[in-house]
Formats: C-alpha cells, sequence, structure tokens
C-alpha cells in the first residue's frame, strides 16, 4: 500500500479528480484531493508517528466494536458534565445549502488556491485510505483504526467516498444519504462522536446537523 501524489491546477482539481475516480477500476489507485503544499506536508508528518504498517492498522478496524467505542467517548465526555440535551437542539426545518468539495480553495476567502495536490493509494476501497496514511491518533481525532471503522460503517449503510484529505479534514461523497429525520438524527449522533468539532464549533447543534445531512451528496469533518 503506497501513497503518491501529482499537482494540478486548483481550477481544474474537481475535474481532475473525478477523472481519477473514473479510471480506479482499472488502475488501482484511488485518488483523493489534498489541497495546498502545506497540506500534503501536515498528512506526510502526522504518519511518521504511527509505527504501524498499513495493514495492521486494518486489522485493528476489523476488530473494534464502534459502539463499544462510542459509549466510551460518550461516558468521558460525560464525566465533563455533557448532556445529550445540551447538543440536541430544536429540528431547523429544510437546509438547502448541502456543501462541497472544498480542499481546492482558501477557507476564509474561498478562492481556488494556484495549485493543489490530489493523493492516489493503492487500496481496494476508500475507507483503507485512512490506514495507508496512519490518519488520526491527535488532539481530538480518532486513531486510524477508528478512522477505518466508521468509514467501512457509513460506506456499507450510505455508499459513502472519502473523497479530500487534508491535514485536519476529511471530505466524503455520499451516494445513498438519509432520507427521513430519523435517519438523519441518527447519523448526526455518530457524526458527533466521530467528530464533535463539527457541532461544537461548526452547526452548534446535533438537529442542524442532521439537516445538513438530510439528503446531502457531501460529508464534512474537521478536527481542531
Amino acid at each position: 500500500m503506497t501513497f503518491t501524489s501529482i499537482q494540478v491546477p486548483g481550477t481544474e482539481a474537481v475535474e481532475r479528480l473525478n477523472e481519477l475516480r473514473d479510471q480506479f477500476a482499472k488502475t488501482g489507485k484511488y485518488p483523493f484531493l489534498i489541497g495546498p503544499h502545506e497540506e500534503l506536508t501536515r498528512i506526510t508528518e502526522s504518519a511518521e508517528f504511527n509505527q504501524q504498517s498499513p495493514e495492521e492498522i486494518i486489522l485493528a478496524s476489523q476488530k473494534i466494536d464502534l459502539d463499544e467505542w462510542v459509549a466510551k467517548r460518550r461516558a468521558e465526555l460525560e464525566e465533563y458534565g455533557f448532556s445529550p440535551d445540551d447538543v440536541q437542539g430544536e429540528w431547523p426545518g429544510a437546509i438547502t445549502e448541502k456543501g462541497s468539495l472544498s480542499l481546492h480553495k482558501d477557507i476564509l476567502t474561498g478562492r481556488v488556491h494556484p495549485k493543489v495536490f490530489i493523493g492516489q493509494v493503492q487500496v481496494e476501497t476508500s475507507w483503507q485510505i485512512p490506514a495507508v496514511l496512519k490518519y488520526g491518533g491527535w488532539n481530538d481525532c480518532p486513531e486510524a483504526e477508528v478512522q477505518c471503522a466508521f468509514h467501512r460503517k457509513w460506506q456499507t449503510e450510505f455508499e459513502t467516498e472519502i473523497c479530500s484529505v487534508a491535514g485536519d479534514v476529511i471530505e466524503c461523497t455520499v451516494n445513498r444519504p438519509p432520507q427521513d429525520q430519523e435517519t438523519a438524527l441518527r447519523l448526526a449522533w455518530e457524526q458527533y462522536w466521530y467528530c464533535a468539532d463539527i457541532v461544537d464549533q461548526g452547526c452548534e447543534t446535533i438537529s442542524n446537523l442532521a439537516a445538513t445531512l438530510l439528503k446531502s451528496p457531501y460529508w464534512f469533518f474537521w478536527w481542531d
């Protein structure tokens, strides 16, 4: 399992990414958008602290019980006074803005970067990308094997694919998103345990998150 990258103009990044995704079945190289050079450096350098091989990470991920992991995560937060009522919120109604790929743009200005990188990894499927990158295990970002476990689950349930990975961001395309409020709320809670910052420092409530996930073709995760 290897990781390589190519540089492309930011204005052509999404088109080039989609072309490479279409070729995956033939090339065996799964593409993902990284962003500018500093993001490539961040994901490369962070991997140096994990001595596991990608194969070991994938094997470890298959032994993880996510229900147990979530229960432990919730218990840890409750020790600090966390209550689900604090973040549940009221259903906001329909939200039309469902997001899009963003790593080829400056997060503050929205301007497209002149040059960005697209990574390519030799994997069987996209949920294995965190194993190759050895992604996670810093701050509140789950370890690489937990990353794989969650994305394997979501790929099965919602036909998700990891399409972008930066130093602190993962984006996914979603081919079978939640179609009803109940499913969206259940998923929003899963995503909160996996990445609380998207609520606590983002949309503010689980209900707001669920409304954005409803029928959305994109997911966004960010760890502070």
